[in-house]
């Protein structure tokens, strides 16, 4: 192979089917292209092995440690390109992200900017989100979508801009300008505010993420299309947010209040009935408002576990 000048780390723990679809669309797109794809394996009890034909592009690296953060370091530093994208195991990237993604790095090769990708659900994704009360309880609150996601940040649909942070579930960046900021903090046990923190210290470095918002990746998130799984990564999320609060970013603290607080730890101790009374609730969409406030009830309080599982350093 080439010398590559596009390195794509892919951090990947226990979803071996959904990395199989991904990476599948990963070699695919990056024919013709010098490119390397870093499998970086977080597992501790599965093994990721790759059918022959893809070994002249990917590698597979288990990581020693733990976390999404020491994974996709670990990725940058055995990455041989001088250009890096960071993209998670459930994202399906075409040819034409890739030349998007090529040609926005030499476009702007004297600028410190990093960029990230648009983003949807694939159309069978989007066709069973309407069918389900938690797939239109996630479309009404944008968790479907890129720019679900970037709710009340400026956003543009026409052009590329300017945006105060990053995501990576698809982000370029150059390599100098990744070590530069000094990476991934790996203190955050889970993927969540990893990216808060980052985006941070990006700023620091002046160097600016920026948002393509016509070249449209999808987000493959089939096998995460239920309440219970969907609650137990947002408890995670919780968890990172305090972390990042413990790390010194005051900005994110949780004042939940006497009150508040109390609700969801009662929330949290009735959690099975209003999971067995949400299965109650007719799949119509007359009864949503009901469905959503109940789920955003137990959203409130796996958010509340999560932050309270960090014991503050004040």
């Amino acid at each position: 192979m080439l010398s590559p000048k596009l390195s794509l780390i892919i951090a990947s723990k226990d979803r071996k089917a959904i990395l199989a679809v991904t990476l599948e669309k990963v070699y695919r797109a990056l024919q013709g292209v010098p490119a390397e794809v870093l499998i970086i394996n977080d597992s501790k009890t599965e093994s990721i092995s790759l059918p022959a034909e893809y070994q002249d592009k990917v590698r597979v690296i288990d990581n020693p440690k733990s976390g999404v953060a020491s994974a996709r370091n670990l990725g940058a530093k055995n990455a041989l390109a001088p250009l890096l994208v960071f993209m998670d195991d459930d994202m399906w990237v075409t040819a034409e992200n890739i030349q998007v993604t090529v040609d926005l790095s030499q476009q702007y090769s004297q600028e410190p900017r990093c960029f990230n990708l648009n983003w949807v659900y694939p159309p069978d994704l989007q066709k069973y989100v309407q069918s389900t009360q938690f797939g239109r309880y996630l479309h009404h609150y944008g968790f479907d979508s890129l720019k679900g996601w970037c709710r009340g940040l400026p956003w543009n649909d026409n052009e590329l801009f300017a945006t105060p942070g990053i995501t990576s579930q698809y982000l370029a960046i150059r390599k100098v300008d990744f070590e530069k900021s000094g990476g991934y903090n790996e203190n955050f046990p889970h993927a969540g505010f990893e990216d808060h923190e980052f985006s941070q210290r990006l700023a620091e470095h002046h160097i600016q993420p920026y948002i393509c918002p016509t070249s449209i990746m999808y987000h493959n998130e089939a096998d995460r299309m239920n309440l219970t799984a969907w609650l137990a990564r947002k408890k995670r999320g919780g968890e990172t947010r305090r972390v990042a609060v413990e790390l010194g970013h005051q900005e994110l603290v949780y004042d939940y209040g006497l009150l508040k607080g109390s609700v969801y730890q009662v929330i949290s101790l009735i959690r099975p009935a209003v999971m067995g009374i949400l299965t109650l609730i007719p799949n119509k969409k007359a009864f949503d408002k009901l469905y959503f406030g109940l789920t955003n009830l137990l959203l409130g309080a796996a958010l509340y576990s999560g932050y309270q599982m960090v014991p503050s350093r004040a």
